[in-house]
């Protein structure tokens, strides 16, 4: 899809659309806009926005994060020496508040209803497909640090928001029926080719290198030969446990409490089951199957004739874990074991025996020992548990508010941090240095802990929290700024990376110099001869089609339709270079298009106004840009972008 939009974009998006959102841009952006530099504790003002140092590294961070997502460890470079995340930060903010502008002059608003509706429908709150206002709550409390529900509704509330004012740019895209037309033709418009492909590899014994040549590769991209920069944190870890709640807790409160979580307390239909395992191997025979059948056979001949269950599992099953018990499995819901077993226990009745079932485990002899209904546990049943949990909410509640109470001084002077350490009895642990894509045994439970650093300034101060309620404060101790790995220890590296390069450029060159003598009259099988590869044919395919033999290529399929039948070209595909002859081209069948207009046409409805969205997004960048040189967004000189 965007790739045809790519494609698309000559044809589809009309100088009067650029005009309206330029338009649009224009006549919302300076809509009472004003301006103030900011004060010591803020990293910037715009249009009258003023960005706090919270405000401002969670959003860096947030980017920084989501960039080493989609890079993950393929990145052969330092993510923060290739992308300048605090100017990126500071432009979604900027943008942010353009939005809200632009809303404001159209007169868009959120309501509380379409705010509940919105987060009621995102899934991580869900349970059985409905909001569960508790799951909410948990999941907020579980994020890296903890989000407060207010903050997180007003983030939401602005992405609505965002949305609207996206929608209403969209609002006037509309296609015509010669559009329509137009896709379609081209949609359906169908190619043939004959070709050769040439792949990097062919050409490795023709590359030659020298010590000359590669020196200067390894000064020209020395970038790519980097020891990473290395990151050491100094931490404290602060635990619910540290604030022991000492209190009572008021039986109406645990009453409350069970009275608005009743699911947490509903329990399925279980039962209490026992069995008798024996294995079968994955690669069994037939007939080893067979005789491991007939043993449980027997020994279920040998219940039936009065033996004692828990004495044969405990001599004869192979399931070590409730041999050991007699067989005994314990209480469990429908669903929880696997499919053979599950519908064999559940269709006994109390006491009685399954005939041998086979599963991807082997052969059970089941017994059913209790069926329990579903129901609602009693309050008695679980007063404790809601007291402990309580009891637990409370500790947590406390060793957070000690964290908030500590930050406050070290936002403040983050030097301080050994010595408020030691006023509270902290132990301060040193971890080893790490680069940002490494992980700290030690704070394996707490993985964001080593990207946030990254994120930091030397000194710098941040928290993470655990799902269990555990905080880490942690300060940037020392860093080890990226190094050039020396020429000798990189030369391996650097020979294999000039070749693959060397090569890659003989396939591009050689490319291209097929696809000129093709059209000097060479035929493609003497070309391929040189090489010894073979000549290929597409048949018949469309614009989007995966070329048979091929695959999907939006080169190859570009170049196919943009020659005329008889003509050549080289196509460049990444490390595979096409020499195509086309041998035919075949209009459109318009047989099918009424039947097809109406997905035709809403198709296209959503390129131009995914376009749409884009031409938005390209002016509120150049609106940043100019924003940015004019002055209006005021940076606190302390801040270096």
């Amino acid at each position: 899809m965007l790739q045809q939009m790519r494609e698309a974009q000559g044809w589809l998006i009309k100088g009067v659309l650029w005009a309206v959102v330029f338009a649009f841009i224009v006549t919302s952006l300076y809509f009472g806009m004003s301006g103030s530099s900011p004060t010591s504790s803020e990293v910037a003002t715009v249009l009258g926005h003023r960005v706090g140092v919270a405000e401002f590294q969670r959003v860096q961070n947030n980017l920084y994060q989501n960039y080493r997502n989609i890079f993950g460890n393929r990145a052969d470079f330092d993510l923060r020496e290739r992308f300048n995340f605090r100017e990126m930060a500071l432009e979604q903010i900027v943008r942010q508040a353009l939005l809200k502008r632009m809303a404001k002059r159209e007169q868009l608003d959120v309501t509380d209803v379409e705010l509940y509706e919105s987060i009621a429908t995102i899934p991580a709150f869900q349970e059985e497909g409905k909001f569960n206002p508790e799951l909410y709550l948990a999941v907020l409390r579980q994020q890296v640090p903890p989000i407060v529900p207010q903050v997180f509704e007003e983030q939401q509330r602005e992405v609505l928001l965002a949305q609207k004012v996206y929608d209403l740019v969209t609002a006037g895209v509309n296609v015509t029926e010669a559009e329509v037309v137009d896709a379609y033709q081209r949609e359906h418009e169908q190619a043939a080719a004959r070709y050769v492909t040439l792949i990097p590899n062919l050409f490795d014994d023709e590359v030659t290198l020298t010590d000359e040549e590669l020196q200067a590769h390894y000064e020209a991209e020395q970038g790519r030969y980097q020891n990473p920069e290395q990151r050491q944190i100094k931490y404290v870890t602060i635990a619910p446990a540290r604030f022991p709640y000492k209190g009572e807790i008021a039986p109406d409160l645990i009453e409350d409490y069970y009275d608005g979580n009743e699911d947490e307390f509903t329990q399925p239909e279980r039962v209490q089951a026992r069995h008798i395992l024996l294995k079968v191997p994955s690669n069994v025979s037939d007939e080893r199957e067979a005789e491991i059948r007939q043993q449980a056979e027997e020994l279920l001949q040998q219940l039936r004739d009065g033996a004692d269950f828990a004495e044969l599992a405990m001599e004869h099953s192979e399931d070590e874990a409730s041999a050991e018990k007699g067989g005994d499995l314990g209480t469990f819901p429908q669903g929880q074991m696997v499919a053979p077993f599950d519908e064999a226990v559940f269709a006994l009745e109390v006491g009685a025996l399954s005939e041998p079932v086979r599963t991807t485990f082997g052969f059970h002899i089941i017994r059913l020992d209790d069926k329990l209904e579903a129901g609602i546990k009693s309050l008695e049943d679980v007063k404790e548990e809601i007291e402990n949990k309580l009891r637990q909410e409370r500790e947590q509640e406390a060793a957070l508010a000690f964290v908030d109470d500590i930050m406050v001084f070290l936002e403040e002077d983050p030097q301080q941090f050994e010595a408020l350490a030691k006023q509270h009895d902290l132990e301060i642990t040193t971890a080893p240095f790490v680069p940002s894509t490494g992980r700290l045994p030690d704070l394996a439970q707490a993985p964001q802990i080593v990207p946030r650093a990254f994120a930091l300034n030397q000194g710098a101060i941040d928290t993470q929290s655990t799902s269990d309620g555990t905080h880490y404060i942690f300060q940037v101790a020392e860093i080890q700024e990226a190094s050039t790995i020396p020429f000798d220890e990189a030369k391996e590296r650097v020979t294999s990376d000039l070749k693959q390069q060397k090569s890659r450029d003989l396939a591009n060159q050689t490319a291209d110099d097929w696809a000129a003598k093709l059209q000097s009259g060479t035929s493609l099988e003497e070309l391929a001869k040189t090489r010894d590869v073979q000549v290929a044919e597409t048949g018949l395919f469309k614009r989007n089609d995966s070329i048979p033999q091929y695959g999907r290529s939006a080169a190859f399929s570009r170049m196919a339709f943009d020659v005329q039948p008889g003509e050549s070209a080289a196509v460049h595909d990444g490390n595979r270079h096409a020499v195509i002859q086309v041998t035919e081209r075949k209009p459109a069948d318009m047989a099918d298009f009424e039947a097809q207009k109406q997905a035709t046409q809403e198709q296209l409805l959503r390129q131009k106004q995914q376009q749409a969205r884009a031409a938005f997004d390209s002016a509120l960048r150049d609106e940043f840009q100019q924003l940015r040189e004019s002055g209006k967004i005021v940076v606190n000189p302390q801040y270096v972008f």
